[in-house]
């Protein structure tokens, strides 16, 4: 099995280098979408998930792992293909369609996938490491991104396509794993799974707590961060190197687990919402070029460096039924990241502050609720 740690590991590092992702924002906006669109679309992305995630979870726990992550980014691969040819909002409409479909399938299915290849001990260390090559992939592609859109930001769309095409290959070389499968037919699996969750009430909180965190810090670090820049005056050209600061600190979550074993990951977690939530704070007064940077780069590297923490949490409170349980729980999580997105769009068009004011609101109330569940949990 550690043959598949590593070749998912280095799809996790292709599935990483989206050169055009500093100007992803941007680039639609040149083809004609305003902001608001591209928050509605992110809500279409998100309420296509929720409807796709628990079957895309039985379809993994049915027919195997392996096959689900050969579909899922074969689809994550033609959402990023289609981008070129993306003009108009029913362009855009179709690619979200795709990428949808490519991140439903995927989500909880590779968690899974990784969860069955190694020791059960080291769950959380394969997950940092898992993380940390996305984010290395990450930091790459940032800085390589400004000669790419210096020359076209089509240019870097086609590098992230290749990518994606050589991270398809990679997952066909990979061992299927053993999965805990279930005797009952399929309706009464899902209710099942369903069951199991209803009845640990505080880990559905902090699923939806933990998914609002990680929804704002990435809609600000993605989306309302390049408006930002733009907007104090930063050159797009540079915000691949803005980027590519922010995932230095990404990559430290290969060694969360260091830092949970130490001091617990209750502490761990707690500290950093709480420096995530400041950062927030910061963002709804500063016009520093230097402050925005710092904030939003750490908001970028926190949030991937809770990753494992969270993914451990959620592991460890499913006994069967992984890739469904695992993709209820993304479900739960992308039905408030659905309005979150609808809600943070309206503000931005009207006025960027107020974006921001908002997301300080909502992270609040994530904060608030991780803190109630660690309490119990405990």
């Amino acid at each position: 099995m550690k043959l598949n740690l590593k070749l998912m590991y280095i799809i996790s590092f292709l599935q990483g280098l989206v050169f055009y992702a500093p100007v992803s924002l941007i680039y639609r906006k040149q083809r004609g979408l305003s902001v608001s669109e591209f928050f509605f679309l992110e809500f279409i992305l998100l309420l296509i998930v929720v409807l796709t995630e628990i079957p895309w979870g039985y379809f993994a726990d049915r027919y195997g792992y392996k096959k689900t992550l050969i579909i899922s980014y074969l689809l994550f691969f033609l959402g990023r293909l289609s981008l070129l040819f993306c003009n108009s909002f029913m362009g855009f409409l179709g690619q979200t369609v795709l990428t949808a479909l490519g991140v439903s399938g995927t989500s909880g299915c590779d968690i899974a996938f990784l969860y069955k290849s190694c020791n059960l001990n080291e769950s959380e260390k394969v997950f940092g490491r898992y993380s940390a090559f996305n984010s290395l992939a990450f930091f790459i592609s940032s800085i390589s991104s400004f000669f790419f859109i210096s020359i076209s930001i089509e240019l870097a769309v086609i590098a992230t396509v290749i990518a994606y095409g050589i991270s398809i290959v990679m997952i066909c070389i990979t061992k299927d794993v053993q999965i805990e499968r279930s005797n009952h037919k399929p309706r009464l699996i899902i209710k099942e799974s369903f069951k199991d969750i209803t009845n640990i009430k505080w880990t559905f909180i902090f699923v939806i707590s933990t998914a609002i965190i990680a929804e704002i810090s990435y809609g600000i670090s993605i989306n309302l961060g390049q408006l930002h820049f733009e907007r104090i005056g930063i050159d797009i050209r540079f915000l691949g190197y803005i980027s590519a600061f922010s995932e230095l600190l990404a990559m430290l979550s290969c060694k969360t687990h260091v830092l949970s074993k130490k001091i617990g990951q209750d502490k761990t977690l707690k500290t950093m919402i709480n420096i995530m939530l400041l950062c927030v704070l910061v963002l709804i007064f500063t016009n520093s070029i230097v402050i925005s940077i710092i904030v939003i780069c750490s908001l970028s590297g926190i949030v991937s460096m809770i990753s494992p923490i969270v993914l451990d949490i959620k592991n460890k409170s499913i006994s069967k039924n992984r890739a469904t349980v695992l993709s209820i729980y993304s479900m739960i999580g992308s039905i408030f990241s659905a309005f979150i997105n609808m809600a943070v769009g309206f503000c931005a068009d009207i006025y960027l502050k107020y974006a921001f004011v908002t997301c300080f609101v909502i992270m609040g109330l994530g904060v608030f609720g991780v803190y109630l569940c660690m309490k119990n949990f405990n």
